[in-house]
């Protein structure tokens, strides 16, 4: 499967201000993300430790380069406090990525969860591990609907890893297996850190 790109905005703080930033992210973003050339889809949601999270997938860089985040920025300095609205950003091509079924429309919401390791060793050492090891825990785990992993643009050694499940109980059960996984198997040198929470955004082109 050819990499696609994904951005990750993590907004400390914010994940209370969720029900005022959802009908602007429906309304406003999504119809522009919709006219971006590449675009693949978009979810927001506010983590359990009180994040709003956003993320963005394209099929390569050069749609995800027309899309800064100064949209959601500029909403949340409006709906908050503006010198707190600068977000922590993790993007880059997926190195493994796998879609079962998104949940829209009128289904339940989707559960996510975002692992972010730091330290991780080269490319060539980490990825073969992971693909082995991980990537089939997390596709075959009981309610898996997606799954996204990649190293950061700005730095080799941090790693991301979104997954998607139709539940919270589905998904921190993979998460602990998961975590269980990388300790094991030494894939990662430090545990990471975690957002996870449910969909409150959903959309695809």
């Amino acid at each position: 499967m050819a990499p696609i790109h994904v951005s990750v905005r993590a907004y400390a703080g914010f994940g209370g201000l969720i029900g005022q930033v959802a009908p602007l992210i429906r309304g406003n973003l999504v119809p522009h993300l919709r006219q971006v050339p590449g675009f693949l889809g978009h979810c927001s949601f506010a983590s359990e430790d009180g994040h709003f999270v956003s993320i963005t997938m394209f099929r390569d860089r050069s749609g995800a380069s027309q899309v800064d985040g100064r949209f959601e920025d500029g909403m949340l300095a409006q709906l908050g406090d503006a010198a707190r609205a600068s977000p922590r950003v993790a993007a880059g091509e997926t190195l493994l990525h796998e879609i079962a079924r998104v949940q829209t429309g009128d289904h339940p919401p989707m559960f996510i969860v975002v692992r972010s390791y730091v330290g991780l060793g080269p490319k060539e050492e980490v990825l073969p591990r992971v693909r082995e090891h991980v990537f089939l825990t997390i596709t075959g785990a009981p309610g898996f609907r997606g799954y996204y992993a990649f190293l950061d643009e700005d730095d080799a050694t941090r790693g991301v890893a979104v997954s998607l499940f139709d539940n919270r109980d589905h998904a921190m059960e993979a998460n602990e297996r998961v975590l269980a996984v990388m300790r094991d198997r030494h894939i990662a040198p430090n545990p990471p850190a975690i957002m996870a929470g449910p969909t409150v955004v959903v959309a695809a082109a």
